[in-house]
């Protein structure tokens, strides 16, 4: 989930998306995911209450959305996808089919995946929906002036995975396919044959084997349908055409700054749908924008009138830790998070493999916990791979570090030297916190470090100014989720080389790491159609490449939540990336 998932992110605050293990104690009482408040018999009637702040939203287009709260909510509320996870307290979510008949059949290993479509579900205005809507909903994610640049989502994954014409292999959707409103009509039919339909039958041809594909279309929107008579181009980008149990109230145009009503849709079919996936219970869905996630937490502390029956997908902020009393604990849930915070470093500028690997040793995590909240917002990690991951193993050159930075060790591997390190972060409270830790254990073991902090409004914005190849920076501030729960998710992404004529770092290889072995281990698990050799491989890559100094990692991220004490069914779990699952929530009676 997500390199747009993290940007600007404060402590205790739900980073800005994009999508898993054990939960501890908080302390205050606070339950587990597996203690949720879920007992209670599901009922229908009464409103539900989204509170949410409004840099969480980027678009509500499917090919626009791409941060996780955004995900989770729109995936239970008006977008449904050719399959979906089940509302579990298990960590593995059972993928299930939604608008297909069924999850997908594949005869090479996942090289080629097709989907028979269910009869019956209809979009709001009440048009069935058909094989060309999948088809040109998956065009758009091609499109950069929709998903945003380098490029649309269909050229991160689609590429990855190499969806392609089989007749015409030679042709590169990825570079010469660009949506439906801009290519032409030669690589239209090129699209046209890697995802095509016969009837109620769409075929997707990947030339890597994608065997969690079902899965990543469940977890995302870009294999998702799009109504083509709907399509205003970036004009839509703000609009909602449902074919989920609820519609905007109103209309389609959802106004991002102070949100909406879904009401029910009355051409949605439940006998379609599942209520393991969308149980669809209360009448309507409220969702308000609010100032900040500090608001958020008071309301939701404060438990008055409407925000009895109120969530928020926001963490709370380490600064609300304390109003958060034990007379409160059976309204608080402590959770897994999918997000793991580490460093990036610049590998066009720290080319010494020793003073990337020194900055590793120096590096306090404890400190930069401590700073962030404390154990409720994380505990240390030694991968850039959430402990919810399947497949997830501490990386083997990295997890006998010391949490608390062993300065000493660094000096020693510096041998004399006094490197000067440029260190960037989003110049937040909380991350000017996260960087005097920083300065401090790095500057004790001899480096000269220069804080570079970007302010919240600026123009370019944080990840904009680093994620490109020439920056005066050498190490700065990142985070992940996977976009689905699989190694593929976070490993490519990161440490996979940038393109030799890359002007700006692809997936979230923002330091321009490169490295040869690491790309063989990652090709050699892509084209591999055997699941344990995949993940074995995709370990190896990771292995390899914090050896190398790739990235100093430092926590794996927990959630910790507030809801309204009228409001059952609330649980975090790994089908909503454990935000708040709203396919399971109720007004109680």
């Amino acid at each position: 989930m997500k390199k747009r998932l993290l940007v600007g992110a404060v402590a205790g605050v739900s980073a800005l998306a994009l999508i898993l293990t054990g939960c501890g104690g908080s302390g205050t009482g606070a339950q587990s995911t597996d203690g949720a408040s879920g007992g209670d018999t599901p009922v229908k009637g009464g409103t539900v209450t989204w509170l949410d702040i409004a840099s969480q939203f980027t678009s509500t287009d499917p090919v626009g959305v791409y941060l996780g709260e955004e995900i989770a909510g729109l995936r239970r509320l008006t977008y449904r996808g050719l399959t979906a996870m089940t509302i579990s307290k298990s960590p593995n979510a059972k993928v299930v089919p939604d608008l297909a008949a069924d999850t997908g059949k594949t005869k090479d290993a996942g090289k080629t995946w097709t989907f028979t479509l269910k009869k019956g579900p209809k979009w709001q205005d009440g048009s069935p929906i058909t094989c060309a809507d999948f088809q040109y909903g998956l065009s758009r994610s091609f499109d950069a002036n929709l998903s945003g640049p380098p490029g649309g989502v269909g050229t991160t994954y689609m590429a990855q995975y190499g969806l392609y014409d089989p007749a015409d292999p030679s042709f590169d959707l990825a570079t010469k396919y660009t949506g439906p409103s801009s290519s032409d009509a030669e690589a239209q039919k090129h699209f046209d044959a890697a995802a095509s339909c016969d009837g109620d039958t769409i075929t997707y041809h990947f030339q890597n084997a994608w065997p969690d594909f079902p899965t990543a279309a469940a977890a995302l929107f870009t294999t998702d349908p799009y109504q083509k008579s709907f399509d205003k181009g970036v004009q839509s980008l703000w609009t909602i055409n449902s074919n989920g149990p609820y519609m905007l109230q109103g209309g389609t145009a959802f106004d991002p700054a102070k949100g909406g009503t879904f009401v029910r849709n009355t051409n949605y079919d439940a006998g379609t749908d599942s209520k393991d996936v969308r149980g669809a219970y209360p009448d309507k869905v409220n969702l308000e924008i609010a100032a900040d996630q500090e608001t958020v937490t008071e309301r939701l502390i404060a438990d008055a009138s409407a925000d009895q029956t109120a969530f928020t997908p926001g963490n709370t902020p380490s600064s609300k830790y304390s109003e958060i009393t034990p007379d409160l604990s059976s309204r608080v849930v402590q959770s897994t998070s999918p997000y793991t915070r580490f460093i990036e470093i610049n590998y066009l500028t720290v080319t010494d493999k020793d003073v990337r690997r020194a900055l590793q040793l120096a590096t306090n995590k404890t400190g930069v916990i401590t700073a962030l909240g404390g154990d409720k917002y994380g505990t240390p990690t030694s991968t850039i791979v959430s402990s919810a991951i399947t497949g997830y193993q501490p990386n083997p050159s990295t997890k006998d570090d010391k949490a608390g930075g062993d300065a000493a060790a660094a000096k020693k591997l510096l041998n004399g030297k006094t490197p000067a390190i440029r260190f960037a972060f989003s110049d937040t409270a909380s991350w000017q916190k996260v960087a005097a830790v920083l300065q401090q254990s790095w500057s004790e073991a001899g480096f000269q470090v220069t804080l570079v902090p970007i302010p919240t409004n600026a123009k370019p914005g944080y990840y904009a100014q680093v994620l490109q190849k020439d920056k005066p920076i050498d190490a700065f501030m990142g985070g992940w989720a996977s976009d689905w729960p699989s190694l593929f998710g976070v490993v490519p992404p990161i440490l996979k080389s940038n393109p030799a004529d890359a002007t700006s770092g692809v997936g979230f290889n923002y330091g321009f790491y490169s490295n040869a072995d690491v790309d063989k281990d990652i090709a050699a698990a892509v084209s591999s159609t055997d699941p344990a050799t995949q993940t074995s491989k995709l370990l190896e890559a990771d292995k390899k490449a914090a050896a190398d100094g790739a990235y100093i990692p430092l926590l794996n991220q927990k959630n910790y939540f507030i809801h309204g004490s009228k409001l059952g069914g609330f649980l975090p779990d790994a089908a909503s990336s454990y935000y708040p699952d709203l396919g399971g929530m109720f007004v109680k009676k």
